[in-house]
């Protein structure tokens, strides 16, 4: 049985596969004219990017490689797939330009099971010229048992444009495939098809929606520094973020037993700041399912910005205890020892998540910040250069580094430090504050006042877990 798809082009079944359609044109027309659209499309690139580097740390890996072009041309592109040491799997394949070596031509990013069974599939590629957004952005819901092998593909949009199905069925061969002009039409072959047995054998377990898989970070814990280049790309609006909060609570008025929506409902309040409600949200998802390791990690940031820092340290420790790879987790759990004076166990905090994440900027930068309180200045200052060595746009690292350079009594580099530092931040009171002092020590008094008096009339800053030297 099997309904006649448009034409494909297939990289063997555990990739993407790309229909093509209308929409590729549509998409081409949409990147020029709907800037809404255009960044919807780069922030997929960008969060699948962030899903790469998150799997490729998570895991040891080892990687293939191989250059390309296109017709007519030199190479072009320098492919590189990424495989799990430990499974063999295929967790990402990326083709990076040549002559932009920083610059992703395609992107493809694969996430697997506890069994090792694929479950979700993304890609975004861009064309070779004209690139103010992916030409494809792609999403693959997979379900496979020992007899079938089926997905279900969706555009970054989450309209859902394709249907596969493979296998055995009661020992017959079974091949289905739709696309999306079946799901305008809705013929009345189509329509016997979706109510047969073998395409509810195929589909019934596959999510029909893509719902919050959308977005290829949905459910991750992510290091300190793809936390927070996630959230330098997410930069939600309030009112985005109150959407998912009345979305999120009307579902529970309805429904109070799922402990998921319970702790995403309180990662919403983490970020609006409602300490006490999201206690209340996670401790509900905890009830509800002990299992779930975000509601401690959630919970223990929450009891964190309340001082409450015991409960945080032992939420933390729960969830670290389960996962002991995370680098994070250990980067804040040793964050709330600094708040509660354990400085001895949150070195080895810090410690353990930079052996973990050898990247973990964030965790060097707090290590740097704990020597710089006991005087010991040039310790700290590696610490600091190397933070800016993993991260050139972590403006704290170049602000403490800058600190240092004053403190030792180098104006000059503390001034170049503090230039970039601002230059990410042009409004950070604390960074003009510095800045303003060290033109003082170089004799430019009178552009130091005028830095100083603009200082003053700035706000503190808002809320973060990141210390600077003062």
């Amino acid at each position: 049985m099997k309904i006649t798809a448009s034409v494909i082009i297939l990289f063997g079944w555990t990739c993407l596969i790309y229909p093509v359609t209308g929409n590729t044109a549509e998409t081409v027309s949409s990147s020029k004219t709907n800037t809404k659209h255009v960044n919807t499309l780069n922030q997929f690139a960008q969060r699948l990017h962030i899903l790469h580097q998150h799997q490729t740390t998570q895991n040891k890996i080892f990687k293939k490689e191989s250059t390309g072009g296109y017709r007519g041309g030199d190479d072009f592109y320098r492919e590189v797939k990424y495989f799990d040491k430990k499974t063999g799997n295929l967790l990402s394949r990326v083709m990076w330009e040549i002559d932009k070596p920083e610059q992703i031509h395609e992107i493809e990013v694969f996430v697997y099971d506890d069994n090792g069974r694929l479950k979700r599939d993304y890609l975004a590629a861009f064309l070779p010229v004209h690139r103010n957004a992916p030409i494809q952005a792609l999403i693959n819901l997979h379900h496979q048992n020992d007899e079938l092998k089926s997905f279900r593909q969706f555009e970054a949009s989450g309209e859902k444009i394709y249907e596969y199905c493979e296998g055995k069925f009661f020992g017959e061969p079974l091949n289905i495939s739709l696309d999306d002009n079946d799901f305008v039409e809705y013929s009345q072959e189509t329509m016997k098809l979706m109510e047969s047995e073998e395409y509810l054998a195929c589909f019934g377990k596959t999510m029909g929606t893509l719902g919050d898989y959308v977005n290829p970070l949905f459910g991750l814990s992510l290091s300190a520094d793809l936390m927070r280049k996630a959230d330098m790309h997410e930069s939600e609006t309030a009112s985005s973020v109150e959407q998912k909060l009345k979305k999120l609570t009307k579902i529970i008025n309805k429904d109070n037993t799922s402990a998921t929506i319970f702790s995403e409902r309180g990662m919403v309040y983490l970020k609006m700041r409602a300490f006490d409600k999201a206690i209340d949200d996670f401790s509900r998802a905890i009830e509800l399912d002990d299992s779930l390791d975000n509601a401690y990690y959630g919970r223990g940031l929450a009891f964190g910005r309340l001082r409450m820092f015991e409960q945080g340290i032992e939420d933390l420790t729960v969830y670290i205890n389960r996962n002991p790879q995370s680098s994070v987790a250990y980067t804040k759990r040793g964050v709330r020892r600094i708040w509660a004076g354990k400085y001895k166990l949150a070195e080895e905090d810090l410690k353990t998540a930079i052996s973990i994440d050898p990247e973990n900027a964030e965790a060097y930068d707090d290590l740097g910040v704990m020597d710089a309180r006991k005087g010991h200045y040039k310790k700290a200052q590696e610490h600091f250069k190397k933070v800016v060595e993993i991260d050139s746009s972590y403006s704290k690292g170049f602000h403490n580094l800058a600190m240092t350079y004053y403190i030792l009594g180098d104006h000059s580099k503390s001034l170049v430090n503090i230039n970039k530092s601002l230059e990410l931040k042009p409004n950070d009171k604390n960074a003009l504050l510095l800045k303003g002092e060290i033109m003082l020590k170089l004799g430019m008094r009178k552009e130091a006042m005028v830095i100083l008096d603009k200082a003053e009339f700035l706000p503190e800053g808002g809320w973060q877990e990141r210390f600077a030297i003062q």
